[in-house]
């Protein structure tokens, strides 16, 4: 039953960070920043934020700061908007799935592209 209760409560934290960031005003929080999921504890205590950004590793990077310099803030008014006994201490984690997943893309765009290039090759000789 606790795995429930801190499931539901990780789908709210997203929703509410994601409401949040619209009025903060860091300019490393602009763009598209993506919240990909939140994990509570069991006991609620703490939740770890799994953030990601469009752009290179670089951009995620400056996010991360962005997040580390207003995690009280953010914290503060997910207090105030979720009315809980205890609100969970966040961690933000980068996710560079979006990164990984173009690289790869780009790999294999790269493989088919060097795959016909070959081919070509071959009938002109």
């Amino acid at each position: 039953m606790a795995g429930y209760r801190s499931e539901r409560l990780g789908d709210e934290i997203m929703s509410q960070i994601a409401d949040i960031l619209r009025s903060v005003k860091d300019p490393r929080l602009q763009g598209i920043i993506s919240i990909t999921r939140v994990e509570v504890t069991a006991d609620t205590k703490y939740a770890k934020v799994f953030v990601s950004a469009l752009g290179d590793e670089e951009r995620l990077s400056e996010v991360m700061k962005g997040f580390r310099s207003c995690a009280g803030y953010i914290r503060r008014e997910l207090a105030r908007r979720l009315q809980l006994r205890h609100t969970p201490e966040l961690s933000f984690v980068p996710d560079a799935g979006l990164i990984r997943g173009r690289r790869t893309l780009d790999i294999m765009n790269e493989m088919k592209e060097n795959s016909g290039e070959d081919g070509a090759g071959s009938d002109k000789e």
